[in-house]
């Protein structure tokens, strides 16, 4: 009894895994298919800035620069305005860690309720009515 828990556990992390990955898999194609049609209508639109822009020139910034100084830049505001933000809400709520957190966390925010599954409908068949139907024949 104790194996088929464990397999359905892991058939279970497996499938969550499997999901996850198509969803990545998804997206990234998505991705990589906006960024290359844009970038392809960009350079079929002006070639000249194009190139001016990935080489760079005399008062032309190359666009790798200009994306990296902002890339820098996000990622500072970022880190520092997460960091400031945790450590203010620290502050003011009086914790030092985030077990301390959690349980000032319980006491001041509403609980909220489990879903009752009364309502809930455990097998699809039984809802279109296709089990009834079988079973009549």
């Amino acid at each position: 009894m104790a194996d088929q828990g464990e397999d359905g556990r892991a058939e279970g992390k497996l499938s969550k895994f499997k999901g996850g990955m198509f969803l990545a898999a998804v997206a990234g194609t998505g991705l990589l298919a906006g960024f290359s049609t844009t970038l392809g209508m960009t350079k079929k639109k002006s070639p000249d800035m194009f190139d001016k822009g990935v080489v760079g020139g005399p008062g032309i910034e190359s666009g790798v620069s200009v994306g990296l100084r902002a890339l820098k830049w996000g990622t500072f505001y970022a880190v520092v305005g997460v960091g400031s933000l945790a450590f203010l809400t620290f502050k003011i709520l009086g914790v030092s860690n985030l077990a301390e957190f959690r349980t000032e966390m319980q006491q001041k925010l509403p609980r909220i309720p489990k879903a009752r599954t009364k309502n809930r409908v455990e097998n699809l068949d039984s809802l279109f009515g296709i089990q009834e139907e079988t079973t009549e024949r």
